[in-house]
């Protein structure tokens, strides 16, 4: 046994640390998160992008507010970040190395806070409750936590979908991965936060992620992924179809209300 692999949180590290290594894979998707977020946003806010990584989004809700706190842990990310942030000429955003197990220098500071596929990076609940938390915390009294993360639920919902059309589950990277369970998410977080609005991404999961599979190829994840030209294309398609028709388009799901591992939730702090 290698010793990385006798130590978990060492090799999380290594995996964020490794240049070759990418967060999300499907832009579009990116794309879509980032759209559920920017409407939220205006100029007069002080933000946070907690775990900010290369920066793709944190640029694009910079321009938006009056100031924007980006925190990552990964030095490689950090790097990539600034990058961006310099060719975009961004002079209101302030880029720090920082772990969100840690905000206490940033008590009731942000009118709002974003987690991008954050919370689901911590391998234990009770790590993930003082995340959530030491968010909570950081943001002013009413201010918003918007939360893109995955949930069980919605991906057990998208995979029994895949199972019964006669594809293989899509796997969990469960060694550096802990999807939130809906209901104690939910539990947990009231009486700290309101929760506004549940977003899904339904439509373009169905799509992308059941139908396309139907007749194209897609095997492995991030920087080692194999596919067939095609997912280029039909993916942008699905994008296309997704905003224009997604909020119109509703899903019976087991549990929860995503069909598909991430999704959004509007919460706003309890004064």
């Amino acid at each position: 046994m290698s010793k990385s692999s006798e130590d978990p949180r060492k090799k999380i590290k290594e995996w964020w640390e490794n240049p070759s290594t990418i967060s999300l894979l499907d832009e579009n998707l990116r794309i879509l998160e980032t759209d559920f977020v920017l409407p939220y946003l205006s100029k007069n806010m002080d933000m946070a992008d907690f775990g900010c990584g290369g920066g793709e989004s944190t640029a694009k809700y910079a321009a938006k507010v009056n100031s924007l706190l980006a925190l990552e842990q990964s030095k490689q990310l950090r790097t990539r970040a600034k990058q961006r942030f310099k060719e975009d000429g961004l002079d209101n955003v302030t880029l720090v190395k920082g772990d969100v197990m840690d905000l206490s220098a940033y008590p009731g500071r942000f009118h709002v806070a974003v987690t991008q596929r954050v919370v689901i990076n911590f391998m234990s609940w009770e790590e993930q409750k003082q995340v959530i938390r030491n968010i909570h915390d950081s943001l002013r009294p009413g201010g918003l936590y918007l939360a893109i993360e995955n949930t069980h639920e919605g991906f057990e919902a998208m995979n029994s979908v895949r199972r019964d059309v006669g594809l293989d589950n899509i796997l969990m990277h469960d060694w550096h991965n802990y999807f939130l369970h809906y209901d104690r998410f939910m539990d947990y977080v009231e009486g700290m936060f309101v929760v506004e609005k549940e977003h899904t991404f339904n439509l373009y999961y169905l799509l992308t992620r059941v139908f396309e599979n139907m007749f194209a190829k897609f095997e492995g994840f991030g920087s080692n992924a194999v596919k067939d030209d095609i997912f280029t294309i039909a993916d942008q398609a699905a994008r296309k179809l997704y905003e224009v028709m997604g909020d119109r388009i509703t899903f019976d799901v087991p549990k929860g209300t995503s069909f598909g591992p991430i999704q959004g939730f509007v919460l706003r702090k309890i004064s």
